[in-house]
């Protein structure tokens, strides 16, 4: 089933908590796979609770010329910044949404109003991808999944088959491992975050 699947994990580094008032940078990093194995990165600069999720992740499947699946954890990167999975299918047939934890909508809820004038915008991308979210049994564990697109795939076990040596797709754990590892330099984080 995979062997002719362009999948892609696209994921956020780490940022320290003073990033989020500057509104500095972080990584945005999608790894793409074809037959379960690694065939190209991109990476671009993400704003720490910033707008411009939605366009950096689109940026890098547009570069890639487009592919079958996204994985996406969650639909908030760098902090509260959102990616809207129904604008990713301009460039990919499907988007899977992990919820790697159960998320607390009413906390999401709080946060936002308290710290965004642009809260009600932000809140309906989440809940869109809550709402089509369902508890998925994968070959690790149960999941919480929402589905995005049009690919005649069984999503649970597309997830299954990807899931490798956790219960996150392979993909998107490259990702999440590459943006991690870049962000966590701080010499290299400071250079990107200097306004």
């Amino acid at each position: 089933m995979l062997n002719y699947l362009r999948m892609i994990g696209i994921d956020d580094g780490f940022f320290p908590p003073s990033f989020k008032e500057l509104k500095l940078n972080t990584f945005l990093v999608g790894t793409l796979y074809q037959s379960m194995l690694p065939r190209d990165i991109r990476v671009r600069l993400v704003t720490v609770d910033g707008t411009d999720g939605t366009e950096k992740a689109t940026e890098i499947l547009r570069d890639l010329g487009g592919v079958d699946v996204v994985f996406l954890d969650g639909v908030t990167v760098a902090g509260f910044n959102i990616i809207d999975p129904d604008t990713l299918l301009q460039f990919s047939r499907l988007v899977v949404v992990i919820y790697k934890f159960e998320p607390s909508i009413e906390k999401i809820e709080r946060a936002l109003k308290l710290h965004f004038s642009d809260w009600e915008s932000r809140l309906k991308v989440i809940l869109k991808a809550y709402s089509k979210s369902n508890l998925v049994s994968t070959r690790w564990r149960t999941m919480r999944i929402a589905s995005f697109g049009e690919l005649e795939i069984d999503t649970a076990k597309l997830i299954s088959s990807t899931q490798l040596v956790s219960s996150i797709p392979e993909p998107l754990r490259v990702s999440d491992i590459i943006a991690s590892s870049l962000s966590r330099n701080s010499l290299l984080l400071g250079k990107i975050s200097r306004k």
